[in-house]
């Protein structure tokens, strides 16, 4: 099987274990798939990460506990289980970086790196399924998805 493009009308049906969407900033869509995910795109943004307690730093530093590095990178991929919620199992937000061939390396290691579900990919806005196709061949000859267009 190709790679195929939905309509409108169908780009939320069944069909895929892993939908992939770029940031809100980029895509109409995420903007509609959020609202059913209950806003976690929206909240997942705002997120900031807490600092530890005073008291918490020196037991860590007086019993020689190794502190947990807990990074947050603007440019991570955000993967939010999906099943009770939408007809998949997976949503992931890649961030649309300046590069767009970056953006569909990332989408391809995110999906590599879940074990090759089946997958749905909705594009940045302004690109077309030739431009992604392109991209993704670069990384693997799979071409069993379906590409949503905003």
């Amino acid at each position: 099987m190709a790679l195929s493009v939905l309509s409108q009308a169908s780009a939320l049906k069944q069909g895929a274990q892993l939908w992939v969407l770029p940031d809100i900033s980029n895509s109409r869509w995420t903007v509609k798939i959020d609202w059913y995910l209950n806003f976690q795109i929206c909240k997942a943004q705002r997120h900031t990460l807490r600092e530890l307690p005073d008291f918490v730093e020196k037991v860590i530093t007086d019993t020689g506990i190794e502190k947990p590095a807990i990074k947050y990178d603007e440019h991570s991929t955000l993967l939010i289980a999906s099943e009770h919620l939408l007809p998949n199992k997976w949503v992931a937000l890649v961030p649309v970086h300046k590069n767009y061939a970056q953006w569909a390396k990332q989408v391809f290691e995110t999906w590599a790196s879940l074990q090759t579900p089946s997958l749905r990919v909705f594009l940045p806005a302004g690109y077309s399924a030739g431009d992604f196709n392109e991209h993704w061949r670069s990384h693997d000859k799979f071409e069993d998805f379906t590409i949503v267009l905003d």
